[in-house]
């Protein structure tokens, strides 16, 4: 299709979004940026969530992961609903209870300025790592449908990328990115479902139902007995990293923390945990679809390319891409607007005096500098190169979210003290020992999956009770 058209597309779907951030941000102070007055409806945080917990990774990279592991992902998802049963009655109850800005002030609560401000530099680590990964996935895209006809460099997409996502939402924050989510993830959604009901029409026999055809389909298969996917690997993984990467997460909590009652923010939980299934079961029975149809049509396509490369085959009507196109744009937006948000709240709340977090402009400051290391880590990125971004996130996260899981861990279960910044040293020592063991596993026949980030909670929770001290 003619990359203007896609440029075209580009430009109104930012205008729209910047005039819902016009509105939500009149009259807008820090308060309304960190926590939107706690005025949110917890349905309406819900439903925008989703699209936040999916972003444009589960987009790109789920619909391609079936080839090499089946529906086996499934029951990482399932996990994930675990992790956000014990996010709703454990973890949720402890920060309204609180009455918290920023999650990491409950370590500060608890367990002291240094656990305070060691859980809230992790998170901006893991948030940085994770933000830039799912915005270059997405940026690579926009390169290859827009930005290499016009012989734009990928590092200046990536620049107009981030500059328009700060457009509309650098000033109302977390107010505008509740309704800017919820437009997001039902663009998503619609993109999911067309292209489901496209490549399935032209792949399916017409003697054959949707459900006949995947359950018959040798990717359809969900559960492996051994190795790094096995299925109580899958379960305990999805877990684990539902509680980190939600529950510990100032990103996703935020959104949480915009609903003002307790019963409301639990009922989003559940529901998206649940909502969760549905959604991923889709994207991976989509991806059966696309492999089959590039295996019948000879095209040369898997991995992050899978999904891209298909929608914009001639077979398809000329409405998929284009709403392909919105939705990998949703896809990445809801993310990326919501990442630069929390990394700027936690950052002012954690790190700045209060005089400082009352500033607009100190707070217009510390998203701008967000905004470049966002840039210089999606170069750090590119000049790499990853074949498949979920599963090199899924690893990173087993190490950058480990001491979150075991600073928290800690302080729910111990009535002990830890003073000093000798739990810094704990917190990144533990991964590096929890890397090693990855490396040396292997020789005893045991590969260590998914649940890495159990392995590193642990050995952090271990070590934060060697030096504690009785309170």
């Amino acid at each position: 299709m003619n990359n203007v058209l896609f440029l075209l597309l580009l430009l109104l779907y930012v205008g729209v979004l910047a005039l819902v951030g016009f509105i939500t941000s009149r009259g807008a102070s820090n308060k309304t940026f960190f926590t939107a007055n706690k005025s949110a409806h917890w349905l309406l945080v819900s439903f925008g969530m989703i699209g936040a917990s999916l972003s444009g990774v589960t987009f790109i990279s789920v619909p391609g992961w079936t080839t090499s592991s089946g529906m086996t992902y499934m029951l990482m998802v399932i996990g994930y609903l675990f992790g956000y049963l014990f996010i709703a009655k454990v973890l949720l109850p402890v920060y309204h209870r609180n009455n918290v800005v920023s999650i990491y002030q409950y370590l500060g609560l608890r367990l002291g300025v240094e656990s305070y401000k060691t859980g809230s530099l992790f998170f901006l680590l893991s948030r940085i790592l994770g933000a830039s990964a799912r915005l270059y996935i997405v940026t690579t895209v926009v390169q290859l449908l827009i930005c290499d006809v016009l012989g734009i460099p990928f590092m200046v997409t990536a620049i107009a990328i981030v500059g328009l996502i700060a457009f509309y939402s650098a000033a109302g924050g977390i107010a505008t990115i509740v309704i800017t989510d919820t437009l997001q993830t039902a663009l998503m959604l619609l993109a999911a479902g067309l292209a489901f009901y496209f490549v399935g029409n032209a792949v399916v026999p017409e003697n054959s139902s949707y459900f006949e055809f995947l359950s018959g389909h040798q990717d359809w298969h969900f559960v492996e007995v051994s190795g790094p996917k096995s299925w109580w690997r899958q379960l305990l993984g999805g877990a684990s990293i539902a509680i980190a990467m939600t529950g510990m997460d100032q990103d996703m909590m935020q959104k949480n923390l915009t609903v003002k009652r307790l019963k409301d923010a639990q009922k989003n939980m559940v529901l998206l945990g649940l909502s969760l299934i549905v959604v991923n079961l889709l994207f991976l029975s989509l991806g059966i679809f696309l492999s089959e149809f590039a295996t019948v049509n000879g095209l040369d396509a898997s991995g992050d390319a899978l999904f891209s490369s298909i929608v914009m085959h001639p077979a398809f009507p000329a409405a998929l891409p284009i709403v392909f196109f919105l939705g990998l744009l949703a896809a990445a937006f809801s993310s990326a607007d919501s990442a630069l948000t929390s990394l700027t709240t936690a950052f002012c709340v954690d790190f700045l005096p209060q005089s400082s977090q009352d500033s607009i402009q100190v707070r217009s400051r510390v998203y701008l500098g967000f905004i470049g290391v966002v840039l210089a880590t999606m170069a750090l990125i590119y000049s790499v190169g990853s074949e498949n971004i979920i599963n090199t996130l899924f690893t990173a996260a087993g190490y950058t979210y480990g001491p979150l899981v075991g600073l928290f861990s800690f302080a729910l279960l111990f009535e002990r003290k830890l003073a000093g910044w000798k739990v810094l040293g704990v917190c990144v020592i533990a991964p590096i020992v929890s890397h090693q063991i990855s490396l040396w596993a292997p020789q005893l026949g045991y590969a260590i999956g998914f649940e890495l980030l159990v392995y590193n909670g642990l050995l952090t929770l271990l070590g934060l009770l060697a030096i504690s001290k009785r309170a």
